[in-house]
């Protein structure tokens, strides 16, 4: 059963600033981007096996950032999914 929770958070400007910096690079207002996060974090540790698909796509995001992926442009993902499809096909 689902209940309603209100949380107070005090921050500083800076802090708000910051955060705020971030929610819009997410497309969200304050609020939202808070509470995906908490809720996020909560699944995480949680150990269900919601939490340890929100974990296993957390570190699939980080491996693909580290490798540069997050920079490729919409055309190039196109390309990278044909030629891992293509490549699959000649295994399989």
């Amino acid at each position: 059963m689902a209940r309603d929770l209100t949380i107070q958070i005090r921050l500083t400007k800076e802090e708000h600033d910051t955060i705020a910096a971030q929610a819009r690079r997410e497309g969200l207002g304050v609020g939202t981007y808070l509470r995906a996060l908490a809720l996020r974090n909560a699944f995480e540790s949680s150990g269900s096996p919601r939490g340890r698909v929100f974990a296993a796509l957390r570190r699939a995001q980080e491996h693909a950032k580290a490798r540069g992926l997050d920079r490729l442009s919409p055309k190039d993902i196109d390309a990278e999914i044909k030629a891992a499809r293509a490549a699959r096909g000649r295994r399989g």
